[in-house]
Order: structure tokens, then C-alpha cells, then sequence
């Protein structure tokens, strides 16, 4: 029995390499077009496998010095080789990773873009836009109200009796009343705001979505990056447009407006499976996106 752990003992190594290369070459072989396995490891496993067969007494009591001259050269341009490869994996992964992280970035903000534009669209109008092209000219449609407010009232002189007084003021009234009392424009919004008039203005003007939320300095002092339209809605690296589809579905006996949009492109390596950003779902009503951040 000692003998014979003994003799086991020398194929120890043999044993364990051999077993190793099967299994990266198992795990090679196994992979399918989605979830397939990079060539290196198809070489490493035929690598240690025939390390295995080359490390057992058997071979190496048949060999001599100049076949341990042959298989060290050998073994040292096979190392120098395999070294590269590596460093070059590595490096060529880290590229990757890096690229990866700046165009899915740039996805999804373009679709947080899109999704904000469309969330206007449907405030307006009670329904998504159904094409990118028509969302396009929302943008610069003077449609979104937004309230404009000066001056505060208080107890002496409150809402209803200033309204009573015409002291409420539309937007298009300002020009009339600093006629009347010598001011220009700019310099009766000044004293409204400041509250030394009993003149207040309540109205809501009419702008653009694209006023509001891309304009430049508008991004800049969100941390946002510009937004250039004609781009807007495809992928900043394949070029291809943006997948839209709209629907409806009934929640609680109401009739509500589903939309779905996805990257029809997705960044990752050939054959290997890549995650769709998208936001929005056709059977649920929300506009969720599948991002993390």
C-alpha cells in the first residue's frame, strides 16, 4: 500500500494539470453564440493538458539533455508569448470596460432625455408621441405653461381685495402701466418683485420644452451635458435610431398610455449576451429605465 501511494505520488502534478485542462477545455467547448469563450482559454486548456502528459516519470525518464534543451526553449517562447498575451488582455479589457461605461452613459442620458420630452408630450396632449420625428418638433412648440408670479400679498392689502382694485396684472399688462407711470418694463418688474407696489402679477405664459430643459445654460447648471436634437434619438456609437412603440392599457377601468423605447444596439463583445437599455413597457404604465443609476 505504501508503494503504491508512492508511485501515485509521482503523478500527482500530471494528475491535477490534466484535470485542469479538461475543464477549461469542457467549459470552452460548452459555450454557445451567446455565452462564448475566448480562444485563449481553448489554448490554455491544450497547454496544460500537454504539460501533463510532458511532467510524467514515463516521459521524462525517456528524454536526455537535448530534449530538455528543446522543450525549455520551447517553454520560454511559449512563456514570453503567453506573458503578452495576457498583458494584452488585460489591457485590451480595461479599453473595454472603459468605452462601455461611456457610451452606455451616453445611452442613457439620451434616454432620459427622450423620456423627460415625453413625459411633457403626455402632460400636454394625454397620450405618448408615437414617433421620434414628431417629438422632435414638440420641442420647439410653444406649448409648456409655466407660472408667472411677482409679488406677494399680505393682510393690509390681500388676493381678493387687490383683484377687486386691479392691482392683478396679466404678463401683457406690464407694458401699459410702466407707460403710465414713466418706467420701463424692466424697471416695473423690479418693484413688483420688491413689493413696492401694490401691483402683483398671477398669469401663466406659454414656452418650449426645449426652453426649459436643453437650453445650454439650463444644462450646464444641472451638470448636464448638451443636448444636440438632430442626435437625440440614436445610439451615440452605432448610429442607429432609438426603438419606439406606444400602447395603451386599462387600470382601474381608466384608459392609460404605455410607451416602451430601447436601444436597438446594444454595447458588449460579439456573441456574448448584452443588456437592452431601455425605459418605459408596453404592459405595465410606467416609464421606469432598467439603468442603475
Amino acid at each position: 500500500m505504501e508503494k503504491f501511494f508512492s508511485e501515485i505520488n509521482k503523478y500527482v502534478i500530471s494528475i491535477f494539470l490534466f484535470f485542469a485542462g479538461m475543464g477549461f477545455l469542457i467549459k470552452y467547448l460548452s459555450g454557445d453564440k451567446l455565452e462564448s469563450q475566448p480562444g485563449a482559454m481553448l489554448i490554455a486548456s491544450l497547454a496544460l493538458i500537454a504539460v501533463a502528459a510532458l511532467a510524467t516519470p514515463w516521459v521524462l525518464e525517456k528524454m536526455n539533455r537535448k530534449h530538455y534543451r528543446i522543450l525549455m526553449g520551447v517553454g520560454t517562447v511559449a512563456s514570453l508569448w503567453l506573458a503578452y498575451e495576457v498583458f494584452y488582455s488585460v489591457d485590451e479589457e480595461i479599453e473595454f470596460r472603459e468605452l462601455k461605461t461611456r457610451v452606455d452613459a451616453q445611452t442613457i442620458q439620451s434616454l432620459k432625455d427622450i423620456r423627460d420630452a415625453q413625459e411633457a408630450y403626455q402632460k400636454v396632449y394625454g397620450t405618448f408621441c408615437n414617433d421620434f420625428d414628431s417629438l422632435k418638433l414638440f420641442l420647439f412648440e410653444p406649448v409648456i405653461p409655466v407660472s408667472f408670479n411677482m409679488g406677494s400679498f399680505h393682510d393690509t392689502l390681500p388676493e381678493g381685495k387687490s383683484d377687486e382694485m386691479g392691482f392683478i396684472l396679466k404678463r401683457d399688462d406690464l407694458t401699459v402701466i410702466a407707460e403710465q407711470m414713466e418706467l420701463t418694463e424692466d424697471e416695473l418688474i423690479d418693484q413688483i418683485s420688491d413689493d413696492l407696489l401694490p401691483y402683483k402679477v398671477r398669469d401663466v405664459i406659454y414656452t418650449t420644452f426645449f426652453d426649459e430643459n436643453f437650453k445650454a445654460e439650463i444644462r450646464k447648471s444641472k451638470r448636464l451635458p448638451k443636448v444636440a436634437v438632430d442626435s437625440l434619438w440614436f445610439n451615440p456609437l452605432s448610429g442607429e435610431r432609438f426603438m419606439l412603440e406606444t400602447d395603451s392599457i386599462e387600470v382601474g377601468g381608466v384608459l392609460q398610455s404605455t410607451i416602451l423605447v430601447k436601444d436597438p444596439t446594444p454595447f458588449g463583445r460579439e456573441k456574448v449576451k448584452k443588456d437592452t437599455l431601455r425605459f418605459g413597457s408596453l404592459n405595465e404604465a410606467h416609464t421606469d429605465g432598467n439603468w442603475r443609476n
